[in-house]
């Protein structure tokens, strides 16, 4: 798909930093090699290895990279389930996110259920995802990057958050080669 292509490109450029961390992916798919890390566990949702997002049982730093991608809008409490990531990767480690569509409207709107007409999701997101984030988990730094597929040309945005800035911005000069348009958000 689209999106995994865009996000490939971007995890493929700081994939020279990953080598190092243990990772944790949320539904896992074709946008993450796992080789690429550490160590690489995928939680896929109604098997053995599943892991609950807003309380996932781990403790705090078992992993320094979190990826879920479009997995957010499925989960009752998404602000719970951010800062249970935060809190496994560790002061130092990076949440990955990408959700449907953030820029097609002003504000999010939650609906408080899993509705089975939009693929049972609880929200649609819009363009103030970050300032949500920001507003509601304080000491966060974020940065979106936003990618094209070479293939169809369409765009998509990934969110990427830390507790620590230094940790963004190491990545972002390898997003800078690629160049990759990013966008700050501080908490």
């Amino acid at each position: 798909m689209e999106r995994h292509r865009i996000l490939y490109e971007l995890y493929s450029a700081v994939s020279g930093q990953l080598s190092d961390c243990r990772a944790l992916q949320f539904a896992p798919d074709a946008s993450v090699k796992p080789e690429w890390f550490s160590e690489y566990v995928g939680s896929v949702y109604g098997s053995a290895n599943s892991y609950n997002m807003m309380d996932t049982g781990l403790e705090a730093g078992r992993f320094e990279f979190v990826i879920s991608n479009h997995v957010l809008e499925h989960v009752p409490d998404d602000i719970q389930a951010i800062k249970e990531m935060v809190r496994v990767s560790g002061p130092d480690g990076i949440v990955s996110l990408t959700i449907p569509t953030p820029t097609m409207r002003w504000e999010t709107v939650d609906w408080g259920w899993a509705d089975p007409e939009v693929n049972y999701h609880y929200r649609d997101y819009g363009a103030d995802f970050p300032q949500r984030i920001a507003n509601a988990i304080p000491g966060l730094q974020i940065v979106s990057a936003s990618g094209r597929d070479p293939v169809t040309g369409i765009q998509d945005i990934a969110y990427f958050i830390s507790s620590s800035e230094a940790r963004l911005k190491s990545m972002s000069g390898y997003w800078a080669k690629i160049p990759v348009p990013l966008a700050r958000h501080a908490s």
